[in-house]
């Protein structure tokens, strides 16, 4: 299965139970890489618009390149009547943007189903001479939590041990700036879930096996075991944090 059609009967629950990006590090891009109302970005893989959704009203143009047509559909009916969004099918290394074309390129989740080498190539041909990077990343920081869900992610139990993103080849992000002299920021967060929220984030994610794969019962008992043993009267209490890495482009033009 092509990455982008990994999320194609999951963008509803992706849309509706992943963790959001925290507004402060939004800020913190947007004023320590000098963007303004004049300012445009590329968000690349921007699915259901999460992340693009925090600049709409900061720049100019923020062109949301995304080629699942299902995650373009949700984020074009929540952003619809934003002046700055421009829907955009493309890909990581074929957005379909002119040459040197926006100040910023930012990127979330999707990241680790980029190619690496013609998407930097790409990131190269859009950016304009100076422009800035960030990349986003909102990571559990309940190690508990990780050890458990990390136990009943396994093939026996269903789980696409593939396509975790934990086990796809993955370079490090000084890769696509061209250098590691990066800026990181990092925001706690704390979630408050139900076991619908629960289950619903989980298998918003591509590897989890969907409803009418022959091992989701015995994955969802698994999962309903983690969060018994972690929420306390149905509610599962989460650590996350929002972190963005940013700097500026180092040009292999």
């Amino acid at each position: 299965m092509k990455a982008a059609d990994r999320y194609s009967q999951r963008a509803i629950s992706y849309a509706r139970y992943r963790w959001d990006y925290a507004p402060a590090a939004v800020e913190a891009a947007v004023a320590e890489c000098g963007l303004t109302e004049h300012s445009i970005i590329a968000d690349i893989g921007s699915g259901t618009g999460m992340l693009a959704r925090h600049f709409v009203d900061r720049v100019r143009t923020v062109f949301a390149v995304e080629p699942n047509s299902d995650m373009r559909g949700i984020a074009s009916q929540t952003l619809l009547g934003c002046k700055a969004w421009q829907s955009i099918d493309g890909f990581s290394d074929a957005t379909t943007l002119p040459d040197s074309s926006v100040d910023m390129i930012t990127v979330g989740r999707a990241l680790h189903w980029f190619p690496p080498d013609s998407t930097r190539t790409e990131f190269n041909r859009v950016i304009k001479p100076d422009g800035w990077l960030a990349v986003f990343s909102v990571p559990c920081t309940d190690q508990g939590l990780v050890e458990s869900l990390k136990a009943i992610r396994t093939e026996e139990n269903g789980w696409n041990v593939a396509a975790d993103k934990r086990q796809l080849a993955r370079v490090p992000l000084s890769f696509y700036f061209g250098h590691d002299k990066l800026l990181k920021r990092t925001f706690p967060g704390l979630v408050r879930e139900t076991w619908e929220d629960f289950v619903g984030r989980i298998s918003s994610t591509a590897p989890c096996p969907r409803s009418d794969h022959p091992l989701r019962s015995k994955f969802e008992r698994a999962l309903r075991e983690v969060f018994e043993r972690h929420a306390a009267d149905g509610v599962l209490v989460v650590t996350f944090a929002t972190e963005v890495v940013f700097g500026r482009l180092d040009n292999f033009r």
